[in-house]
């Protein structure tokens, strides 16, 4: 059995769908897969509260003290609310599982066993009135201890007191998971009488000893003649005969296991492994237990922990989750949420809700998850824990994109907006994580991911002067679709929708498939068909030419602009080639030569830093390089200008971080170049997403 949902009505920040409490629906509902369950998010993004609910709800094996108080029920403005609710719905019941709670269970759609246990409390004269019920109907009924006992969850607290838990006490946690294992139950002989634990046996054997120590060994008992003499001399009355004894005198194994301390080393240990220990000791404790709900709430697993510890800890529980059953884990580390299979995360975000990631409830794919789970690093991990994110495919919007936020009154840590690099045209992949399945349509935005992401990418067509410095007989050819082929295309597939086809360019007849394919012309054919059809598409191969890069142009950016937006999720494609040529074309043409020359000289010399100095001096340069192209077209001199990046002679990585460096040395003047250039038009549009639109002005900083 494992915890399949929670719903939460009034508790804390989650507040109800509707006008009556009696008759709305959750302010929240979460999801949780079988094994692991790990909740993500930004801080008060309602991560705590989903722990907190469920332990209210089944209480824990530690028999800590759990108690409601005002600052649960939710406050609607100023009013705080009297009513509350939390239900939690178990799923998965073995035959055995389901005979511990005959009376309280019931069904689901499929004829499933199902348990639905629930707190509801209210708030009256200064008190808080709790009532646990659980059963199939609305009403419920009580749940008796022995049921509840089996729903304990174990729980591992935030910055928890690891040191204390393993170490001897009344309250030691570490006792009373030895107590719950069956070597420490309690036997009966052959008469019905309770027979000694070993460890009894022999702690009143050593008892015997101390107690013998004190009473015959003349250095013992001098201590003890010493006090009894203190006593009858000084401070009992006289005829009075009482005498003291040191001994050992309380032998149950209950007091035995809680003097018992568990340690990793003779000298102190560090907190992190102190918090191992607790955790190999709480498993302990699931390894054992054959019956009721194996449940294990941990909130910051990290905690104390460094990353390779933190990857060991998280590997074991996800290959012995069968063994050791379901776990509902909080963190905000980037390393664990990339280590962690991307189905068992569930996103929190403030005033939205949580968002389980599992294939029922994302637009990824199969392909998409086994990809993401390959490459996502704890790098790009940072989008799970963003207020907004902004997925690019290189260094140098990496780098850029930042510098540029930030002059024109954007930065985007003051938004909390995260930079992913993706590093390829995988973004498609990458952006399905924040789409919602079935989602699309904006009757269901209040069910969308709150996180506004923005995704950059080249549209990657070449410039005419790139070809130019090919020799004519070398330069590529293109694919040009004319209203004969289209003709020809029908004698071979029959009639199909030709809308928009004839006066197409494609670079090669993959993406001439490709490209139908996407726009559903395409469909299967028999036998030698798309042979064909291939052959006599390369009779119509035309030599690129301005005409064809403009046409080339235009389509490609429809194709991709087709579905530019989903829910939150939003494309912006440069106009032309890549970043760096736009740049090139417009008002921050002397800055990117600037920067590409200071590049050439810190890829040169080793020795030599980014500094003012080099900057200034490269600036000089980029000057002189300009004047000599005096008299060159606008397209002619911003190739030449990006030639050099274009061809690998210098690190895009390198001139962008150069590039950045020049725009701060004169901030204001960038700002107002940077706003009016419409070639950086969709990167600004982009940030703009993100944060907040342009015209309600930038964030104080």
């Amino acid at each position: 059995m494992y915890l399949a949902e929670l719903k939460l009505w009034n508790f804390r920040k989650y507040g109800i769908n509707g006008d009556q409490f009696e008759t709305s629906e959750p302010g929240l509902v979460v999801r949780f897969e079988k094994g692991v369950n790990v909740l993500v998010g930004e801080n008060d993004s309602g991560k705590t509260a989903i722990i907190d609910a469920i332990r209210y709800v089944l209480k824990t094996q530690s028999q800590e003290f759990i108690q409601l108080e005002d600052k649960d029920f939710h406050k609607d403005g100023t009013e705080r609310t009297s009513e509350l609710k939390i239900e939690c719905t178990f799923s998965g019941f073995s035959a055995s599982d389901a005979g511990h709670f005959l009376e309280w269970i019931g069904f689901d759609d499929e004829k499933k066993y199902q348990l639905k246990i629930w707190l509801t409390a209210k708030r009256k004269d200064n008190s808080i009135y709790p009532k646990i019920s659980a059963g199939a109907d609305v009403d419920g009924t009580y749940m008796e201890g022995e049921a509840r006992d089996l729903l304990r969850v174990i729980y591992l607290k935030p910055l928890r007191d690891a040191l204390s838990e393993m170490t001897h006490g009344r309250k030691s946690r570490l006792a009373q998971i030895l107590k719950s294992l069956d070597v420490f139950k309690d036997r009966k002989d052959e008469h019905g009488k309770k027979k000694k634990h070993l460890l009894e046996t022999h702690r009143e054997s050593y008892g015997n000893e101390v107690n013998d120590y004190f009473t015959t060994d003349p250095s013992g008992s001098v201590v003890k003649d010493t006090i009894n003499e203190f006593l009858t001399k000084d401070f009992l009355f006289h005829g009075e005969d009482r005498k003291a004894a040191i001994k050992i005198d309380d032998n149950e194994l209950n007091e035995i296991l809680r003097e018992l301390d568990l340690v990793l080393e003779e000298n102190k240990s560090g907190l992190g492994s102190l918090n191992l220990l607790c955790m190999a000791a709480e498993l302990l404790h699931l390894k054992e237990k054959k019956t009721g709900l194996k449940l294990t709430l941990i909130e910051e697993l990290e905690a104390h922990l460094h990353p390779q510890y933190q990857l060991r800890v998280i590997d074991f529980i996800e290959k012995n989750k069968k063994e050791y059953g379901q776990f509902i884990l909080t963190t905000h580390s980037t390393t664990l949420a990339s280590k962690i299979n991307l189905e068992n995360l569930i996103i929190c975000q403030k005033d939205r809700g949580a968002f389980p990631m599992g294939h029922k409830y994302t637009q990824l794919e199969q392909g998409d998850y086994q990809f993401l789970q390959r490459f996502l690093d704890a790098t790009k991990a940072n989008l799970f824990f963003a207020r907004g994110v902004i997925i690019v495919e290189g260094d140098a919007e990496n780098l850029l994109i930042p510098t540029i936020a930030e002059i024109i009154g954007r930065p985007l840590h003051a938004y909390g907006v995260s930079v992913v690099n993706v590093g390829s045209t995988a973004f498609k992949r990458y952006a399905k994580i924040f789409l919602r399945k079935d989602k699309d349509d904006v009757a269901h935005e209040k069910t969308w991911l709150g996180i506004p992401v923005s995704i950059i990418s080249d549209l990657d067509i070449r410039s005419f002067e790139y070809y130019e410095d090919i020799p004519d007989g070398e330069r590529p050819k293109y694919i040009k679709i004319s209203q004969e082929t289209v003709d020809k295309l029908r004698k071979y597939v029959g009639e199909f929708d030709a809308e928009g086809l004839e006066g197409n360019i494609y670079t090669s007849l993959d993406q001439f498939w490709k490209t139908e394919k996407e726009r559903k012309r395409v469909k299967k054919f028999k036998g030698g068909v798309k042979s064909d059809i291939d052959e006599m598409l390369k009779v119509n191969f035309v030599t690129i030419s301005k005409p064809i890069i403009r046409k080339t142009r235009e389509r490609t950016l429809e194709a991709k602009m087709a579905n530019s937006q989903k829910q939150n999720v939003k494309l912006f494609v440069s106009n032309n080639w890549t970043l760096e040529y736009e740049i090139a074309l417009g008002a921050l043409h002397v800055d990117l030569l600037s920067a590409i020359e200071c590049a050439r000289t810190l890829q040169k010399d080793a020795n030599v830093s980014l500094s003012d100095e080099l900057i200034g001096e490269a600036i000089g340069r980029a000057k002189q390089i300009l004047k000599d192209l005096t008299g060159e077209g606008k397209k002619r001199i911003a190739y030449e200008i990006f030639k050099p990046l274009n061809n690998g002679d210098v690190s895009k990585a390198v001139t962008a971080q150069c590039l950045a460096m020049i725009l701060e040395w004169h901030k204001e003047e960038s700002k107002e170049r940077i706003e009016k250039d419409n070639y950086l038009k969709y990167i600004c549009d982009a940030i703009y997403h993100v944060t907040e639109p342009k015209e309600e002005g930038g964030a104080d900083v």
